[in-house]
């Protein structure tokens, strides 16, 4: 059997290193070009939680905490277009597994805290901007309600935050109830406790008015009137189709708004006014 001399040896060994070197840069580079982020893992308190660097070499101009919903996880959507729209703009996205269906629940808001304290040590900025998906407004704006800093801006996408109408969301009826052990606490409720929604918080609303599941009037509807009303800095974004349609994640609507939390930009405006009151919001969640 023959032998490569020393030096061939090492020759070979370091052009093996190159080609890992090289398909390492291919991994981590974004289909832009740019360096792709590198993402800390972690645990806390028995729950899973991340944060994603933004795309490029430049140190994070923001962290976004993300809310999923119903089903999802610490990695859901995360690494996808429509977050990675706030990579590519030099963010930071962070998000917990939130104890799964947890509804808003309190362990979700401690999950909340526990989170925004790790992910601003990691990523070296504070969270300014929270994004929730369904499940998640409830799960984000409980947080707020119940002891967690607040950010300076929140993005919720077809919110659910009217607990005791969630009857055509599959399974939820029984994951709120095993939330909260019962029925759902009134403070623990969002669409009753809109008005002690902080009034400094730039919020913006993304629902279809053909939502099936999670109907617009009771939820996203509810919480854009009476925001408006109180002449809060609300805007919203009427999307089409099931609770399930694409349409939802606008990575450059998300992007827009991202930039006007830091003030790098105006405000994403406000479709048609979406159907529905204050006052019919208020009636029907009484009667149920």
């Amino acid at each position: 059997m023959r032998h490569l001399p020393a030096r061939a040896s090492l020759l070979a060994r370091v052009a093996v290193l190159g080609l890992l070197t090289a398909a390492l840069v291919l991994v981590t580079t974004g289909a832009s070009g740019e360096r792709a982020g590198g993402t800390i893992r972690g645990e806390l308190d028995g729950q899973e939680v991340r944060v994603s660097l933004p795309t490029g070499d430049a140190e994070p101009r923001g962290l976004a905490i993300y809310f999923h919903g119903q089903g999802g996880d610490v990695n859901d959507r995360v690494d996808g277009a429509w977050l990675g729209s706030l990579l590519r703009s030099g963010w930071a996205v962070a998000s917990s597994q939130f104890h799964d269906e947890s509804w808003g629940n309190e362990a979700s808001t401690l999950d909340t805290i526990a989170l925004t304290e790790w992910a601003e040590e990691k990523a070296g900025v504070p969270a300014s901007l929270w994004v929730s998906g369904s499940m998640g407004g409830a799960v984000s704006l409980n947080a707020m309600l119940h002891g967690a800093e607040p950010p300076k801006c929140w993005y919720g996408v077809k919110p659910a935050i009217s607990l005791t109408k969630m009857d055509r969301v599959k399974g939820a009826r029984a994951f709120i109830a095993e939330a909260y052990g019962g029925p759902v606490p009134s403070d623990r409720n969002p669409v009753r406790n809109i008005d002690d929604l902080p009034d400094d918080i730039r919020y913006r609303v993304v629902a279809s008015p053909e939502d099936e599941l999670v109907g617009l009037r009771d939820n996203g509807g509810a919480l854009i009137s009476t925001l408006t009303s109180r002449g809060y800095d609300i805007t919203y974004h009427l999307v089409v189709g099931s609770h399930d349609d694409p349409s939802h994640f606008d990575p450059v609507d998300l992007a827009q708004f991202g930039d006007y939390c830091l003030g790098d930009g105006e405000s994403p405006r406000s479709d048609t006014p979406p159907p529905g009151s204050t006052e019919q919001v208020e009636t029907t969640e009484q009667a149920g």
